[in-house]
């Protein structure tokens, strides 16, 4: 089993603020499930096929245990009252939400200690009494600037031993806002790659470190469109190497497809984009696992496919998929990293020809504005296209709704540089390397301009919904009842 936590950073910002006291402090966080089917891994080296069962807690809801409620709280240990902490297990089994215990090491080490085994046990055994399917517990340590985190999760199943239970290592505590950092866990060290291996990074390692390196290898992203501007953001971040890429696109490739698709030749006309590309990815030999899904978005294989990605890429053209993709981040609380050109040619009475040049890039995650709240998608527009095809054409025949659009101006080095901004903002921010102060950038290439913006949510927008940020797969999925298929 492959397992996440996932924090928004205004959730996670206060919990390792607590490592600047002298003494330890806890806090119950109430998670929501999301589960996909277990996934089979092909991929291009030795490794061969994998099965792989996946599960993300995505918090939502956190209880600090009162002062009152501490017995005992030193700068080495803890002792908690059950009024610190039953309330909120109770109410976390009560939501069929998952209860996360979390404490601080403000002088220790990001490890467990043999007395911390003993309280999760019995944590874990009165979280499976509530009700609870699942118990997880989180060790904070180092700093508020440099913190170092440890956690494990316990399966409350059939399997359930009391006398010792069971546990996983939870693969990466990813934390998402203006930023995306994923920490790791300590003894993860096992699995680093050979001198030989890594010689292969090693101009990448010069700029990132090894820990930025690292970090990369333990990505999951995924990409939404494979055409002129998905397929310009493939090839870039597969290089990386990167732990998973996603591809998802139900469209074949069409005769003008091959002059913007990276990877697509004329040989590829009426193949799946997802093959196309995802052969043409395989064939890099870096070792990144593809998954190709050649579903709609609102596909339920596709959404299960990127349910536990780190990042996505929105590489598409219409409003529909934006408009799940701009709910999914905050949902899922992981960044949508949202790409865009818009190219208007005009010709005046002259014959002179002139053009308008927009290419966009938008960060979205919680505690941004999101595509709404910037008026980058239409609402009616987008659920028009969310309708299946015959029920779109019956309804824009009745003047209903707008029918199908046609397709717009396109040019390879326009979706390839636009790709190019997309992919080093993931990975700036991801490294910690880059500003998070802006969260859009906006390149006029007709003007030479390319400039950077920020924007506040707006006030009752759903981006700003405690109850929505962090709600997983709690139907109705995304608040968006009848658009998935």
């Amino acid at each position: 089993m492959s397992s996440r936590i996932a924090f928004t950073e205004d959730q996670f910002t206060p919990l390792v603020a607590a490592l600047g006291a002298r003494d330890e402090t806890a806090a119950v966080v109430a998670t929501s499930f999301v589960e996909a089917p277990a996934t089979t891994v092909t991929t291009a080296d030795a490794e061969g096929t994998k099965v792989d069962q996946r599960v993300t807690l995505v918090a939502q809801t956190i209880t600090p245990v009162p002062e009152v409620a501490y017995a005992v709280r030193g700068p080495m240990g803890l002792s908690i009252s059950s009024t610190g902490w039953v309330p909120a297990f109770r109410a976390a089994a009560a939501c069929n939400q998952v209860p996360v215990f979390v404490h601080t090491h403000p002088q220790g080490m990001p490890k467990f200690s043999t007395y911390d085994d003993q309280v999760d046990i019995d944590l874990a055994i009165s979280a499976r009494a509530f009700g609870a399917k699942y118990y997880a517990a989180v060790v904070l340590a180092g700093t508020p600037d440099a913190p170092e985190v440890a956690a494990r999760l316990f399966d409350l199943g059939e399997e359930f031993n009391a006398r010792a239970p069971e546990f996983v290592v939870i693969d990466a505590v990813r934390v998402a806002g203006a930023g995306l950092h994923l920490y790791l866990p300590p003894s993860a060290d096992g699995e680093e790659s050979t001198k030989e291996r890594l010689s292969v990074f090693d101009r990448q390692i010069r700029m990132l470190g090894p820990d930025g390196n690292r970090t990369l290898k333990h990505v999951r992203a995924a990409i939404i469109g494979g055409g002129g501007t998905g397929s310009a953001v493939a090839v870039q971040v597969a290089r990386l190497g990167l732990g998973e890429l996603v591809v998802v696109d139900d469209d074949v490739v069409t005769d003008p497809t091959p002059t913007r698709g990276h990877g697509i030749t004329t040989e590829d006309v009426d193949r799946l984009k997802v093959d196309a590309l995802g052969d043409h990815l395989d064939a890099i030999g870096l070792g990144t696992p593809v998954i190709r899904i050649d579903k709609p978005l609102n596909h339920p294989d596709a959404i299960a496919a990127i349910a536990h990605a780190d990042v996505v890429f929105s590489c598409v053209d219409g409003h529909g998929a934006r408009l799940i993709l701009n709910r999914w981040a905050f949902a899922h609380i992981a960044p949508v990293i949202d790409v865009a050109v818009l190219v208007a040619p005009t010709e005046g009475e002259d014959g002179t020809r002139r053009v308008q040049i927009e290419q966009r890039v938008t960060w979205v995650a919680p505690g941004t504005a999101c595509l709404l709240c910037r008026r980058r998608v239409d609402p009616a527009l987008a659920a028009a296209e969310n309708l299946d095809p015959e029920t779109r054409k019956r309804l824009a025949g009745e003047g209903y709704v707008q029918a199908a659009e046609t397709p717009q101006p396109a040019v390879v080095t326009l979706t390839t540089s636009v790709a190019a901004l997309a992919a080093t903002e993931f990975l700036l921010r991801l490294t910690g390397l880059g500003k998070t102060d802006a969260t859009e950038l906006l390149l006029r290439s007709h003007l030479g301009e390319l400039r950077r913006n920020a924007r506040s949510p707006r006030l009752g927008c759903f981006c700003t919904n405690p109850d929505f940020i962090g709600r997983g797969t709690r139907a109705p999925y995304l608040d968006l009842a009848g658009v998935l298929q």
